[in-house]
């Protein structure tokens, strides 16, 4: 751990050059302290004035800079995305080589800028640009500092300057927009039959017209035909109606076997022993309930997703609910578990309120005793059931086997 921290120190000073650089200059200089009389001390002194003249001059030129940095809040996976860098010189010096966010670095973010734009700026000057970033997996990225630095003059030393400022982007999950989407065999509600509403009470197909009634809403009065007949008479709507589904996850993400050519790497390199797990299935399986869940949004269907696994996620997008841009976010934090316990957090109660649903997806990603019972309750309740597998080979003959990698690159568009 002292020698990455060391490495991190010198990574913020020095530039690779510099550093490189630097092993040299300290093998040298060993080596002129040895022999004092080898031509050595020579470069030694040599590279000691330009150590000394790039750090008097970087010092001199130190930044003085105002950096603001603009982020998008939300990005989608594998879709490219500007960050904005706005710089402001507050020095009486020129500042040379300026730079901002140059090893911006993080796992899954990849920057497609083939270089690393630039800026010289006069004093009491501003100066603005952009920078291309991709992230290729869903998640919440904390962003470090924004910070802007030159290697001026010998790009050896690093002199920067960085602003307090906290930000993050949510990295939604790629979802695929379907061009058709079926219902389950049975369901008797769909989006062209069903009359649909944005809540209870709020249908505005209209019928014809009755007399008052005492308890009747007053704002249903027409006060038009109520003139003519000289009574009261109020306006009649159709009967009211709400398309609900259910999606239910499986959000258990089961280890595979490691290979003896594996084990044996991972005791070479000194990592812990434990099964691998594959992450492709399961962010495609998010990528699948993202599609159908917005999906049937459009259609103004109410939409209840289960996340279930060893813990049970439940959230309620469409309609008056929660937002499309909300549901989202949810994805892109959620988090699988284990191969422990899995469904059995799912009750009886949960599996009612599963049924009262018009049309239930379940989306799995492996085939057991567990899953079949699941299935199996759904099934007893009535509802009309249409089953997922996210997997390689065939599955039985009550599931629909899709492949991680269409779902991924947007091939699975009908469902």
């Amino acid at each position: 751990m002292p020698l990455i921290w060391g490495y991190a120190l010198l990574d913020r000073i020095l530039t690779p050059q510099g550093r490189m650089l630097g092993a040299v200059y300290l093998a040298v200089s060993f080596y002129s302290m040895i022999l004092t009389r080898s031509p050595a001390v020579i470069l030694f002194f040599v590279l000691s004035g330009v150590f000394f003249f790039n750090l008097i001059a970087g010092l001199l030129f130190f930044p003085r800079i105002t950096i603001v940095r603009k982020a998008p809040s939300r990005v989608s996976c594998g879709t490219p995305f500007r960050i904005f860098y706005s710089l402001e010189n507050r020095s009486f010096l020129p500042v040379f080589d300026l730079s901002a966010d140059p090893q911006l670095v993080m796992r899954n973010v990849q920057c497609t800028d083939a270089d690393v734009p630039r800026l010289t700026l006069l004093p009491r000057m501003e100066g603005s640009f952009f920078r291309t970033f991709r992230i290729l997996k869903r998640g919440v990225y904390p962003l470090p500092c924004p910070l802007a630095e030159t290697a001026f003059p010998f790009q050896l030393f690093k002199m920067s300057r960085s602003a307090d400022c906290v930000q993050q982007i949510i990295c939604h999950p790629a979802w695929t927009p379907l061009r058709s989407l079926r219902l389950p065999e049975g369901s008797a509600k769909n989006s062209e039959s069903v009359n649909t509403v944005s809540s209870e009470g709020d249908s505005m197909d209209f019928l014809g017209c009755r007399e008052y009634r005492t308890g009747d809403d007053p704002r249903k009065i027409h006060w038009a035909a109520s003139a003519r007949h000289g009574e009261f008479v109020v306006k009649e709507f159709q009967e009211e109606k709400l398309s609900r589904a259910a999606l239910i996850m499986d959000n258990t993400l089961l280890a595979e076997r490691e290979s003896f050519r594996s084990v044996l790497r991972k005791l070479f390199l000194l990592k812990p022993l434990g099964k691998r797990r594959s992450d492709e299935p399961f962010e495609a399986a998010v990528s699948l309930t993202a599609s159908i869940a917005m999906t049937l949004s459009e259609r103004d269907f109410v939409v209840d997703i289960f996340a279930a696994g060893s813990e049970i996620h439940h959230f309620r997008t469409g309609r008056s609910h929660m937002t499309g841009e909300a549901f989202l976010d949810l994805l892109a934090s959620l988090a699988p578990t284990d191969g422990t316990g899995r469904f059995r957090r799912i009750t009886p109660e949960d599996i009612r309120a599963i049924a009262s649903s018009g049309a239930v997806y379940l989306i799995l990603l492996s085939i057991d005793p567990e899953s079949e019972k699941l299935y199996r309750s759904i099934i007893q309740t009535g509802v009309p059931l249409k089953v997922f597998l996210i997997a390689s080979e065939p599955g039985p003959a009550w599931v629909e086997t899709l492949r991680a990698e269409d779902i991924l690159s947007g091939k699975a568009g009908e469902l």
